[in-house]
């Protein structure tokens, strides 16, 4: 039998057929790596309002529209856990040590080398404002998610027999509902030590003045703390204490956004009322290097920090 005429192939087909198998083989590879299931939806686009996500070492906060739209939402940086809360929030990096006590309703940043909130920020409305009757708790104890995640803490032994008073940033009286959401200010983490003359004189009646201002204007956002820093001194050689304190206060009044601040020092006691230390929350920013109320749009949050209202906060 003849055997058939070999196929000959050209030069430039075979170049050809080689670029094809080429292709054919690229795209079978790129196919096998892509995992089965549905294609992961692209990222949405920003709106405005909205922060992105802040590069190594930047500050971040709760988006402002999410903040407006309900006060309790969840905020998220790149390395930390979710975080739930609101206007009341400073800006704070994602590698802080953030904590929200759901019981006590109430967030704060722990500084791990003072063994004490840096911040404690709250939500103060005109029920909570409002005497309950639960009865004090007054258990102090550690915090058990400092502990938890193995952290140096605060004891109860720091505090015996320091000349200090453990003072509350979040206060007992603001948080009576329960028993449980009342010890929950009793954390360690939330107490800093103050000298008796200010924990018990205009610290005390500072609080209460913000209690009177919360059930006139119903909802207030509040961030408190110590300032803090590595050179501060301190008690049973762990605890430092801090030489000054702070609150800011943020409201809103008949449509109107509103501010205030305090800086008072720790000593024992200071001199004059704690209205002598009323101030802007721009000026306490700039002392303190913190920017509070992060979550309001620039616009408002500009206007508003620079000015204080001495008629409005009587």
């Amino acid at each position: 039998m003849k055997k058939p005429a070999p196929i000959k192939v050209s030069r430039r087909n075979h170049i050809r057929l080689i670029v094809v198998l080429l292709v054919a083989t690229a795209v079978a590879v790129m196919f096998s790596r892509r995992p089965f299931g549905p294609l992961r939806p692209a990222a949405p686009e920003r709106t405005v309002g909205q922060q992105a996500r802040p590069k190594s070492g930047e500050k971040r906060s709760p988006s402002p529209d999410a903040v407006f739209e309900t006060p309790s939402a969840t905020t998220v940086g790149p390395g930390m856990e979710a975080v739930s809360g609101g206007l009341e929030l400073p800006a704070f990096a994602s590698s802080e040590f953030v904590i929200r006590n759901e019981a006590g309703r109430y967030t704060l940043m722990y500084d791990t080398a003072c063994r004490q909130a840096a911040w404690v920020a709250y939500l103060l409305t005109r029920r909570e404002a409002q005497r309950k009757g639960t009865e004090r708790k007054n258990v102090f104890r550690s915090d058990p998610e400092v502990v938890a995640r193995g952290w140096p803490t605060a004891t109860v032994r720091d505090y015996a027999r320091s000349g200090f008073d453990r003072g509350h940033l979040l206060p007992s009286a603001d948080r009576d509902d329960s028993a449980e959401e009342n010890g929950a200010t009793f954390y360690l983490s939330n107490v800093s030590p103050q000298r008796p003359g200010l924990n018990r004189g205009p610290w005390r009646l500072l609080e209460e003045q913000v209690r009177r201002w919360a059930v006139r204007y119903d909802s207030l956002y509040i961030v408190t703390g110590g300032e803090l820093r590595a050179s501060l001194p301190r008690i049973a050689g762990s605890v430092s204490v801090p030489e000054r304190y702070f609150k800011a206060i943020l409201v809103c009044s008949d449509g109107e956004w509103r501010a205030a601040a305090f800086l008072l020092p720790n000593e024992d006691p200071p001199a004059g009322r704690f209205a002598d230390y009323m101030c802007s929350v721009d000026s306490v920013e700039q002392e303190l290097g913190m920017d509070f109320f992060a979550a309001l749009p620039d616009s408002i949050e500009h206007r508003v920090e620079a000015v204080l209202d001495r008629s409005f906060w009587r």
